[in-house]
């Protein structure tokens, strides 16, 4: 079967006639011309351009072999569109990626839940801390009692639990406890 040639009937006709040695041809025939088209038009990188290209040829075998792929005359043109979307997605994933050097968060300083739990063991401090705690506004005290409920889970999976990003959960909780240490300080400077 010529592979330049091949129509989406064609196509179609090969994958469930399950002939591998001859799909297997297809296949890298197809793979390297989405890896070609790729690399030309985007500048992708040769190793990221064949993994988005197998990728795109696996999804759209895929999508045939289930039964959730009807009526496309240009097959290739639709593996083409596929790629680059794998390739976008790629680029994106690549973007927003914490650089390894930067994904080590320490925290921040006196934050943790043994540190937070130190701070309420003394009843001076502890009954302090309550009034400090009634001062918040509504909102922000209703959080720090979550927080206080999931202190002796990571900060990712009490996000998790508060239907919360983990950023968010972050910046609100260190908002929220130096909001707790002004006023403790303000208090201790008024005594």
């Amino acid at each position: 079967m010529a592979q330049k040639g091949l129509s989406g009937k064609e196509f179609f006709d090969l994958i469930a006639s399950s002939d591998k040695p001859e799909i297997n041809k297809v296949s890298q025939a197809y793979s390297d011309r989405l890896a070609i088209y790729l690399t030309s038009v985007y500048g992708a990188e040769e190793n990221i351009a064949r993994d988005c290209a197998q990728e795109a040829f696996e999804k759209v075998y895929g999508k045939i072999i289930h039964d959730n792929l009807d009526g496309i005359e240009d097959i290739f043109g639709y593996m083409v569109r596929t790629a680059k979307n794998e390739y976008l997605m790629t680029i994106r994933r690549e973007k927003f990626e914490v650089p390894f050097e930067q994904s080590h968060y320490a925290g921040i300083k006196g934050t943790t839940g043994e540190e937070v739990i130190d701070g309420l063991y003394s009843d001076e401090r502890k009954n302090l801390l309550e009034y400090c705690i009634e001062q918040l506004k509504k909102n922000n005290r209703i959080f720090f009692l979550q927080v206080l409920k999931y202190i002796h889970e990571k900060d990712a999976d009490a996000a998790k639990m508060m239907n919360m990003s983990h950023s968010n959960y972050r910046t609100k909780k260190s908002r929220v406890i130096e909001s707790l240490r002004d006023c403790v300080k303000n208090v201790e400077s008024a005594e």
